[in-house]
């Protein structure tokens, strides 16, 4: 527990060390074969601009889209994981995430229903035919999940105003719904579908979902109509919908229903991987009776970058955000010992996003056991990597009660601490290295700068920023493998 006692020390300095000098720059490092993890650093002074090989140029004057926020998921596993903690830990990782002196996160997802990181596959009515939903319950989510989101969510508004920004995702149906009665997909895509008898009941599944969440206190911000529509896995819960199936059910069924039952839930298309993002946008936008309900998209980072498609989709459709609802990384072998480069492949990605109109970034299970785990195979059982799952931004030793952050809690950390909701991303260039920056302002109306060097050398270089025509400079040491940010007004 060690590392978690340094980084609230270092994070509650954040509030003390804030200057009032209008050249003062605040600044904050977590770097490779050091202790510093969001550490504060000795202030900077901007002075006359001065010659570099090497600079990171923030003009204000240019800006482009407002953040929306940053999260992570409550699955079942990681609020069965998040109950095995005793008091002291379960208080600890809701301050990790929610507080002030922790990742700030206000935004989250929950899936609706069973998905591979449930205990065992679920859903909210599993009366076969019952097409008016009279047996739909959400009981299930009482022992859990609710508590969990409500914990969270106070943590959260105990010191912002925001509230938590949840954004609710199925994976299945119940089975009877589908033309396979099942809500796994072990025949693949064409017998993975969503019967036309039933659309107006899934529909108003939703609806009901929205329904009985509002009455525990859990207002959803918005939802996808399915999680990952192109992917059938066998293994666990899915359907398949393609841009055409998706865009009728939305403009047939899921947006009018929503519309007259929640009409401040807001709809996202797709939730998939980026390499269809803009075929998805141009069917579903395509269509003014299908767009008028659509809030924005989703995306998922799976099969890389693909950052131009995003760049794309914004041009195409400007008034329609994209969301980022879903990334994570392989099983971690050794949690005391993480990969660092994990770290660096979520800060590298939130910022190509963010370079290219994302306006939010949503991270899988908040926590996992050592494992990864536990999903479908059971909260006992590891039966290889699949079986154990995946990686977690924190990893829980339930036996010996420890908790393990991994690189990347640092690595997002740097940039959903130091960006609250409504800030807006303005111009930054880096010349003459391949460091990765961004920048924003926020509505406090500071700057932040994140600046990333993925290699295995230190790069000096200047940060450049041109208030009123007037250029100020201040020359950083970027160390190997190390992520910093810079807050001044």
């Amino acid at each position: 527990m060690r590392q978690w006692v340094h980084v609230v020390c270092c994070l509650s300095l954040f509030h003390l060390a804030r200057g009032t000098d209008v050249n003062e720059i605040q600044w904050y490092r977590t770097a490779q074969n050091t202790t510093d993890r969001i550490s504060p650093q000795p202030s900077l002074q901007f002075g006359g601009d001065f010659p570099s090989d090497v600079a990171i140029t923030i003009d204000r004057s240019s800006s482009y889209q407002t953040i929306l926020g940053f999260g992570g998921a409550f699955t079942e596993s990681a609020a069965y994981v998040f109950s095995k903690l005793n008091s002291s830990l379960q208080s600890q990782v809701l301050q990790m995430y929610f507080s002030e002196d922790g990742l700030r996160y206000n935004m989250a997802r929950k899936p609706i229903g069973s998905c591979d990181f449930s205990l065992a596959s679920y859903n909210y009515d599993n009366t076969s035919g019952d097409a008016e939903l009279v047996d739909f319950s959400i009981d299930h989510d009482l022992a859990l999940i609710i508590p969990f989101i409500q914990r969270a969510n106070a943590t959260l508004m105990s010191w912002s105003k925001d509230t938590l920004n949840i954004v609710a995702s199925p994976w299945s149906p119940p089975g009877w719904m589908k033309n396979n009665d099942n809500p796994f997909c072990p025949l693949g895509c064409a017998q993975c579908q969503l019967l036309d008898q039933y659309q107006q009941a899934w529909a108003l599944y939703f609806s009901k979902f929205l329904s009985a969440y509002a009455e525990q206190g859990i207002s959803i911000w918005g939802i996808t109509v399915q999680n990952e529509p192109e992917y059938c896995p066998t293994s666990y819960e899915g359907m398949n919908f393609n841009p055409q199936t998706e865009g009728s059910f939305i403009k047939n069924y899921l947006g009018p229903q929503l519309s007259r039952d929640h009409p401040d839930v807001q709809i996202l298309a797709y939730d998939h991987n980026k390499d269809h993002v803009v075929e998805w946008a141009q069917t579903i936008y395509s269509d003014p009776e299908i767009a008028q309900y659509v809030w924005g998209i989703a995306v998922h980072w799976y099969t890389g970058d693909d950052f131009p498609n995003l760049n794309t989709t914004h041009n195409l459709f400007p008034n329609k955000p994209i969301l980022a609802t879903e990334a994570t990384e392989v099983r971690e072998t050794d949690p005391a010992n993480p990969s660092w480069s994990k770290g660096e492949h979520y800060a590298h990605d939130i910022i190509g996003d963010m370079n290219n109109w994302v306006v939010g970034f949503i991270d899988w299970n908040l926590i996992l056991d050592m494992n990864g785990a536990p999903n479908h195979a059971g909260p006992d059982e590891c039966e290889g990597v699949i079986k154990c799952g995946f990686d977690g931004m924190l990893l829980a030793d339930t036996d010996n009660q420890i908790i393990y952050p991994q690189v990347f809690y640092y690595y997002v950390g740097h940039i959903s601490k130091f960006v609250p909701r409504g800030s807006v991303r303005i111009s930054s260039s880096v010349e003459g290295s391949a460091l990765e920056c961004i920048a924003f302002l926020t509505p406090e109306s500071e700057v932040v700068v994140v600046a990333m060097n993925t290699g295995d050398s230190p790069i000096t270089f200047k940060l450049l920023d041109i208030v009123a025509g007037q250029p100020e400079a201040v020359k950083v040491t970027a160390l190997p493998h190390s992520i910093q940010t810079f807050v001044y007004a």
